[in-house]
């Protein structure tokens, strides 16, 4: 209880009295806004954009805090211009700040647009009476499988792609049309890839079911995204707003990733699935948290996974 009440104490010092009065300081002393300093401290990239999140964040300007809340800002340069004209930012004096702020502002935006969007995606339950679900759970097995026809919609067969029973809509539950998605997606974006995977998860001693670990990805995936632990990676690989494909393909690297990681570890059997996968997803946050420069993009060619 006295721990708890030290705590909010020095929040509160910190917030109403500590930073305001370092804040005032640092301008009396450099000439610039916190902002206008951030610009110019830190390269385009995760640091700089993560810096001017906080900086928002914790602003006592009404403007400021709506532009970190918003998701969706209409025009970006205008409120760049609001902003200049706030904190008396002179575009002649200073101009590199407008073009920076924008891009600052729109992974800022973009990065929950995006949670927002994604979040939509995974409350959708799969439905076998939606004919465009239908389609893409049969587009997979068609990708994955050119060589096998599959012989009834519920089938056995479909074990073979590392599902749990014979109607693989019960292992969507957990992640919605968000894990059929993602599990096509890399199938029709990196066939080769994603069938000599398939191929290594069928190994006969350190086998693993191919499709359960996908969503199983694809939760870690969503977790990061709302965890806000993927900001390191989108303001480093995108000045623009990241769109879904752009998670896909941060999907695509996890599941290539955790094969390696799976093969390296050589487990002794599937029981073993949960610890490795908990250690994965740990060695997955402590990159994002410790290195800024950090992006999460699968090199196919050089780190070309091999049949075993």
């Amino acid at each position: 209880m006295v721990t708890e009440w030290l705590g909010n104490a020095w929040t509160a010092l910190y917030f109403f009295l500590i930073r305001p009065m370092w804040k005032w300081v640092l301008r009396k002393y450099t000439g610039r806004c916190e902002l206008l300093r951030i610009s110019y401290e830190h390269d385009a990239g995760a640091q700089r954009t993560k810096s001017i999140e906080k900086s928002l964040k914790l602003s006592r300007v009404t403007y400021l805090k709506e532009l970190y809340k918003s998701d969706n800002i209409q025009d970006v340069s205008a409120a760049a211009q609001e902003v200049m004209l706030i904190k008396a930012i002179v575009p002649e004096v200073h101009p590199r700040f407008m073009d920076c702020f924008q891009v600052c502002l729109c992974q800022i935006c973009g990065y929950k647009k995006l949670k927002n969007e994604v979040e939509i995606i995974r409350k959708e339950l799969y439905s076998a009476e939606n004919p465009e679900h239908e389609k893409k759970l049969l587009k997979l097995w068609e990708v994955m499988m050119p060589n096998t026809k599959l012989e009834t919609r519920i089938c056995n067969q479909w074990k073979e792609l590392g599902f749990q029973g014979d109607d693989p809509k019960t292992d969507f539950r957990g992640m919605g049309i968000l894990g059929l998605h993602q599990l096509l997606y890399f199938a029709v974006k990196h066939t080769d890839q994603c069938q000599r995977i398939l191929s290594r998860s069928n190994h006969p001693s350190l086998w693993y079911p191919y499709a359960v670990v996908g969503i199983n990805m694809t939760k870690a995936t969503h977790e990061l995204l709302q965890s806000g632990a993927l900001r390191t990676h989108f303001y480093n690989v995108t000045k623009e707003q990241p769109l879904i494909t752009d998670l896909h393909e941060v999907y695509c690297y996890l599941v290539f990733e955790f094969d390696k990681f799976w093969f390296d570890s050589k487990p002794k059997d599937i029981m073993e699935f949960g610890r490795l996968q908990g250690k994965f997803k740990k060695q997955i946050l402590n990159k994002l948290k410790d290195n800024p420069s950090t992006v999460l993009v699968a090199d196919f060619q050089k780190g070309q996974v091999q049949d075993s």
